[in-house]
């Protein structure tokens, strides 16, 4: 895996408002459809000429308060399964899995945020170097783990075992840096999935970052986001 991370993203990509957020309640579906306005960051697989046949398609929504980012993901998927039986475990070895990466702009530090359909959470923070030396086999994965319950997530699964959906309450003090959330913030930021094949299939990789290939943690391809004051996204 590559273990360089420049900190500035592609030039050439406008950087992607994301608006403040109506009224959103954990338990409430509706609500937080309502409130969370971004336009839809959607899911691919940009390292490949064409998607494989398996892939199947998502998209993420998005809005702030000063206290919280919210994000909420929709993923279609065959077969919603996941062996995760507590928080911070490897999530990505047990089957389905959604995943955030998010930096301040300018940061070295960065979080990697799991949620399974189980509803556990993996929460790793990171710098280049942390990351270079996991990869590498020189430090265990479980050095950068933190506290699995310092953001909340709510998952609920299609009664036809078609989608999922996950809500997801980052709250601002938990990213590096521990500043509450300003209009015009800038933020590194990418959404990515492990869509678990069934038996002897292999795993769907998918990103919404322009990944040259399937690692996650090229940190200059994702997206830059900008909190939009409101009235201005």
């Amino acid at each position: 895996m590559s273990a360089t991370f420049p900190l500035d993203p592609q030039t050439a990509v406008p950087p992607a408002p994301i608006p403040p957020a109506g009224p959103v309640h954990m338990g409430d579906w509706e609500s937080a459809t309502k409130a969370l306005r971004s336009a839809p960051w959607i899911l691919g697989q940009a390292w490949r000429k064409a998607p494989q046949d398996d892939f199947r398609p998502g998209a993420v929504h998005l809005g702030w308060h000063p206290d919280a980012l919210w994000v909420l993901a929709n993923l279609t998927d065959d077969h919603i399964a996941s062996r995760s039986t507590r928080h911070n475990q490897d999530m990505w070895t047990l089957g389905d899995v959604f995943e955030v990466f998010l930096a301040r702009r300018g940061s070295p530090h960065y979080l990697e945020l799991h949620v399974t359909p189980n509803n556990h959470r993996l929460h790793l923070r990171w710098t280049a170097e942390g990351f270079a030396a996991a990869a590498s086999g020189r430090k265990e994965v479980a050095e950068f783990h933190a506290d699995g319950q310092a953001f909340d997530s709510r998952v609920e699964r299609a009664g036809d075992g078609t989608c999922w959906r996950i809500l997801t309450r980052i709250p601002a003090e938990i990213v590096p840096g521990g500043a509450p959330w300003r209009p015009g913030e800038q933020l590194d930021l990418s959404f990515s999935r492990y869509d678990a094949g069934s038996g002897t299939e292999a795993d769907i990789l998918s990103s919404t970052s322009p990944h040259a290939e399937p690692n996650y943690h090229r940190r200059a391809e994702w997206r830059t986001a900008v909190l939009a004051a409101p009235g201005t996204a």
